[in-house]
């Protein structure tokens, strides 16, 4: 891993928007440059993490594991891939691992080989105690993101049990 230019930071305007080039500095300090084959799993849902992972470069999916009915006394687990996220639009995954060290609540694998921008989370709390402005603002960004993300989730739990309803109504 290498180190990261804050420049590039900018592109990731969700998770810097209100930080200014100084501020972008102290965070590229403390981040690291991965590179990923295509095929290789990035987090596996389940595991422990620990990092936040910013999307720079290439793409991956998002799968999470279903629980179906195999039979009429039997139930097994399948993956299916939710969302494919892209380096063009600077996605950030692994958000909640900076929060504390809780399971991945999916797994993230490379479609082709990715460019990505590592933060460990007991970096970025050092960083937050060392420069709490910069704190504020970056984890009121990932609160707004994780605001947005459970709006859709919620949205989708309606639509299913609304269809769910519907179809067993039938």
């Amino acid at each position: 891993m290498s180190e990261v230019n804050y420049k590039r930071l900018k592109n990731f305007s969700s998770l810097f928007k209100g930080l200014a080039d100084k501020e972008l500095k102290f965070i590229s300090d403390i981040m690291k440059k991965k590179e990923v084959d295509a095929g290789k799993i990035i987090i596996n849902e389940g595991e422990t993490g620990t990092e936040l992972f910013l999307l720079e470069e290439g793409v991956v999916d998002v799968y999470k594991t279903l629980t179906i009915i195999a039979s009429k006394n039997e139930f097994g687990t399948k993956e299916r891939s939710f969302i494919r996220l892209t380096g063009e639009n600077h996605c950030a995954f692994g958000e909640m691992a900076l929060f504390g060290s809780g399971e991945r609540s999916a797994t993230v694998k490379a479609v082709t080989k990715c460019e990505l921008f590592v933060i460990e989370g007991e970096d970025f709390s050092k960083l937050c105690e060392n420069h709490p402005q910069i704190g504020y603002v970056v984890v009121t960004n990932i609160a707004l993101i994780l605001s947005e993300h459970l709006r859709k989730t919620n949205d989708d739990v309606i639509k299913l049990t609304t269809a769910l309803s519907l179809a067993l109504s039938s």
